[in-house]
């Protein structure tokens, strides 16, 4: 790929741009929002917690499958332009893996966190937003507990998605 056509130069940035856009997000929700939630009386934090949470479900994963649609493409024409011997294609292919990583990371290590938030969201709705609400006596399930184990776990889709973007700029670059 000595000469990169325009066309590709446009796949190379929409992969870019939206794994690092992703990434940034992700990682500014896990530390700075969630440290801002758990300053909040617990109904107001876990209703606030829901609306960033249904935003991020609805559009983290089809900009994750656009970033990854870009790198797998991006691996299938270096494929085929310069073979199979050629690592550029295998360090796209790392890219779009590590992009697309964060559905089923999301779905096997978040979702028992995300279920029990989702409860308690449920079980908080008639509160006002001011109401304090007693947690003693539930040990590890508090939703302050789960809000903060919530964020951590975030943080790993955050990663993720940033060395998607590093390897996608890095073979890029190359």
């Amino acid at each position: 790929m000595a000469e990169t056509p325009s066309a590709i130069h446009a796949i190379q940035a929409v992969g870019l741009v939206t794994s690092s856009a992703l990434a940034g997000a992700s990682i500014v929700i896990s530390t700075i929002m969630v440290p801002r939630l758990l300053e909040a009386p617990t109904p107001l934090m876990l209703r606030q917690w829901n609306g960033v949470f249904t935003h991020g479900k609805n559009a983290m994963p089809p900009l994750a499958a656009l970033a990854a649609s870009s790198y797998f493409y991006l691996a299938y024409k270096s494929h085929q332009l310069l073979g199979p011997a050629a690592s550029k294609w295998k360090l796209y292919l790392v890219a779009g893996l590590l992009s697309i990583g964060i559905v089923p990371y999301t779905l096997v290590g978040m979702s028992p966190t995300n279920q029990k938030l989702l409860n308690k969201v449920e079980e908080t709705k008639g509160l006002s937003v001011k109401d304090e609400l007693v947690e003693a006596g539930l040990g590890e399930e508090t939703a302050h507990k789960l809000i903060d184990k919530w964020g951590l776990l975030n943080l790993g889709r955050g990663v993720l998605l940033l060395a998607s973007g590093f390897v996608g700029a890095w073979t890029a670059l190359q």
